[in-house]
């Protein structure tokens, strides 16, 4: 009898360390898939905040009118703006270690910003220097500014504005890695 108290005593031991290493490894599982949903949100966050860098310059944007009427037209951006924007490519190009050579491709992290006014089309305008593109500011209207003629015959400055087209976004990396900004002059 002793001996069955005894192999009882022992199988509820054996029982209860059983299921304490089961909540132990229950609990590492719910932890771990915890710690790893929070990381893909921040990385996700990251991402985000990434990309809108970049395409808060594409899209389309609506106004209501005083008669009740709502207008929808292209997020316009100055000259200044995509200058900006090749300089903020530049650092991100230069920080990864790339060169223009490296050019863009689906799986790449290197942005390129190209540019079309007209018929005149400026490539890889981040990977310009910084006098290029002050020149480019200077001729391409005047930092971006158009003097023209109103009715009266009085020289009025109109700024430039362009729109962004659709943007590349890698389907591996997820990351916007090409943009083209063509000049609007219906904007």
């Amino acid at each position: 009898m002793e001996n069955a108290s005894k192999a009882l005593i022992m199988a509820a031991e054996i029982l209860i360390g059983v299921m304490i290493i089961s909540i132990a490894v229950y609990l590492f599982n719910v932890l771990g898939q915890y710690g790893a949903d929070t990381t893909a949100e921040i990385q996700e966050s990251q991402l985000q905040q990434f990309n809108n860098q970049f395409l808060k310059y594409y899209g389309n944007t609506s106004t209501k009118k005083a008669d009740g009427k709502v207008v929808v037209e292209p997020i316009k951006c100055t000259m200044q703006e995509i200058v900006g924007l090749a300089n903020l490519a530049r650092k991100i190009n230069e920080s990864n270690g790339f060169t223009v050579a490296e050019q863009y491709s689906d799986n790449s992290y290197y942005i390129q910003i190209d540019l079309q006014i007209g018929t005149k089309p400026y490539k890889n305008i981040e990977a310009k220097e910084q006098s290029e593109l002050i020149n480019l500011l200077k001729d391409e209207g005047n930092y971006g500014v158009l003097i023209e003629e109103d009715d009266l015959g009085d020289k009025v400055a109109k700024t430039k504005y362009f729109r962004a087209l659709e943007p590349g976004i890698s389907g591996v990396t997820k990351r916007v890695n090409y943009m083209k900004f063509i000049y609007d002059p219906n904007l």
